[in-house]
Parts: structure tokens; sequence; C-alpha cells
């Protein structure tokens, strides 16, 4: 279960990548999830995975019959919110505390290569382009992905800075649809609809109340070192 945890975990983070052009309202994805066991599959139900940014602040909500996930990152760093089967953690991170983690890590991601393809397609009402993205992972093997990006959203992970966010360095847009995973479990998302509304600024307000909070390290610890 701490794999899925880990999996998921990672899958809000790689979200955060949703602040653009248009600088205010959010994407909601619909999630599917492979690999599973017949038991925990028929538990997690219905996935979807919300993200909303205004301004340079971003919030990812995961939410499934077992498992619920917040990730809000702004100029101030991180807070993550998780619960899962009535265990409530809560982790935060400072600006400064995310770029030391990043920069202690032993072996850097290769930069992935983006393959831009003549193809086009419609998603949540955007038009949407095909891209196939190789990476290099831990074994030293490659890896392929297609992504289909909307161009009209400004990527602000070009950089590929940020948990599970290397996939996207370089891409010239947001993700509409696209798969990835962890291990043997694979997850896909595809973007069911988008809002260019106003959001509060209460949005992206998360309280630690009633969870016990944890360090990043105490939190890859429990997942196995991930």
């Amino acid at each position: 279960m701490n794999k899925l945890f880990s999996t998921l975990a990672v899958v809000a983070l790689s979200a955060l990548s949703l602040n653009a052009q248009i600088k205010e309202g959010s994407i909601t994805y619909a999630m599917t999830m492979e690999g599973l066991p017949p038991e925990q599959a028929a538990m997690m139900g219905d996935m979807e995975l919300k993200s909303t940014f205004k301004n340079g602040k971003a919030l990812s909500e995961m939410s499934s019959m077992m498992f619920s996930n917040q990730t809000l990152v702004d100029e101030k760093g991180m807070v993550m919110l998780m619960e899962q089967m009535g265990n409530k953690i809560a982790v935060k991170q400072t600006k400064e505390e995310m770029e030391k983690e990043e920069a202690k890590q032993k072996e850097k991601p290769a930069d992935p290569k983006i393959e831009y393809v003549n193809e086009t397609k419609m998603i949540a009402g955007y038009e949407c382009k095909k891209a196939i993205v190789t990476t290099v992972g831990k074994d030293k093997k490659e890896e392929k992905t297609e992504m289909w990006y909307c161009d009209k959203f400004e990527n602000p992970n070009k950089d590929g800075k940020g948990r599970g966010q290397s996939i996207m360095k370089g891409l010239n847009g947001v993700p509409f649809e696209y798969s990835g995973g962890q291990g043997g479990m694979k997850f896909k998302m595809v973007a069911k609809e988008v809002s260019i509304e106003p959001v509060p600024d209460s949005k992206f307000e998360l309280s630690t109340e009633g969870y016990k909070l944890m360090t990043m390290d105490e939190l890859k610890a429990m997942q196995g070192g991930r």
C-alpha cells in the first residue's frame, strides 16, 4: 500500500505544472490506474484530480474512495495533506528546503527527449497536440510517453524542477492527457473539464490541524525510501 501511496503523491505533485498563460482557473482530470490487485482496484473506485491555479499559486486535489491528497505550492514553499484509510499526514517545506532537497539528489534525471508529432485532437474543448517524450530511468532503460498537450497554456515547469516533474521539462504547453507510473503501477490522466472562472484566495489556504506533521525525509522513509 505504501507503493500506491507514493505513486499517487508523485502524480499530485506532477499535476502542479498547470499554472499557465491563463492566470486563473482549474483543470479537472479523470484518472485511471493499472497494475493494482483486483481488490485494491475495486476499493479505489473512480479517481479524479483537480488542479487550481492563480497568479503563481497552484493547488492539486486528488480524490478516490480510499485516498485523498491536497498539495499547495506557492512562492513560500509547499504544503501537502494526505489521508489514507483514516491516517492523516501533513508535510510542509519552505522554498529553501525544496531547493536543498533537489540539490542533494545523487542521481539527477537526464533531460527528456521530446518529439513533436503533427497530430491534434480535442480534449475538454481545447485543441491539443501530440508529443512523444522519452525519459531514461534509474535502470538506464528508455521509456516513451505519449502526451497530448495544449500550447495555449504556458508550461511553468519547463525547467523540470520539482519532485515527479522532470518529465515536463521543455514541453511547449500543459499536458491534457498522459500516462506514467512507478514500478508495476501505471496511471493515465485525461482532462475532462477546464474552467477559467475567478478563484477566491481562500481556496489556497490549507490547514494542517488534525494531521500528523512529518518531514519529507520521514515520509520517504515511511514509503520505503522513494
